[in-house]
């Protein structure tokens, strides 16, 4: 019997989707295509890139129009760093012109809102309402833009703070998701977007 096709699946992002502090298999992207019985993922994530070194890493792939699914986890850095929200605005739009075009259908890709690192023991006290609502702003409108695009969109932030006095959920840096949130992270993705309509 010939082997079904299974799909293929493109992770894009910065150290949340890379999973800084755990393994290649702990991270949500390879739990998430085990669990769909999907191809490992090609990831093109670094720990610390803003929105506009994410671009620049795809435009340097010279990606061809192949896959079934592409995630876009991006931002948190631009926040981090105190960069203007313009920039995290404008290079949306380009991330999203330069991955459309990788995917049949605009379905196929979805955004996953960035995770609340306020918080963890990281972040001193004085920080963390100013962090949080920053983040809030910086979701609101990803879930917009995914709306307007016709991309889907995952809310996985809820999840994150649920950290807060919980360290099996944060990892040895006291900053990123451990193992189990990531576990978590993947269980809220398969609830909240569907993976067969466009399949």
């Amino acid at each position: 019997m010939k082997k079904p096709i299974s799909s293929t699946f493109l992770a894009l992002g910065d150290s949340y989707t890379i999973g800084e502090g755990v393994t290649k298999v702990q991270t949500w992207p390879h739990i998430l295509a085990k669990k769909l019985g999907w191809e490992p993922p090609q990831v093109i994530a670094t720990t610390g890139w803003k929105t506009y070194e994410l671009i620049e890493a795809i435009e340097a792939a010279h990606l061809s129009p192949s896959y079934d699914w592409i995630s876009l986890l991006i931002g948190v850095n631009n926040q981090y760093r105190e960069l203007p929200f313009k920039v995290y605005q404008d290079d949306l739009h380009r991330l999203a012109n330069m991955i459309r075009p990788l995917v049949k259908d605009a379905g196929n890709i979805f955004l996953v809102s960035i995770p609340d690192y306020s918080v963890t023991p990281f972040v001193e006290d004085t920080d963390r309402e100013r962090i949080s609502s920053d983040l809030q702003t910086y979701n609101d409108y990803k879930k917009e833009f995914a709306q307007q695009q016709g991309f889907q969109f995952c809310y996985i932030t809820d999840i994150s703070q649920q950290a807060a006095g919980n360290p099996g959920m944060i990892g040895y840096d006291k900053l990123h998701p451990s193992a189990e949130q990531y576990q978590m992270w993947v269980s809220r993705i398969i609830q909240s977007c569907d993976f067969h309509a466009h399949s």
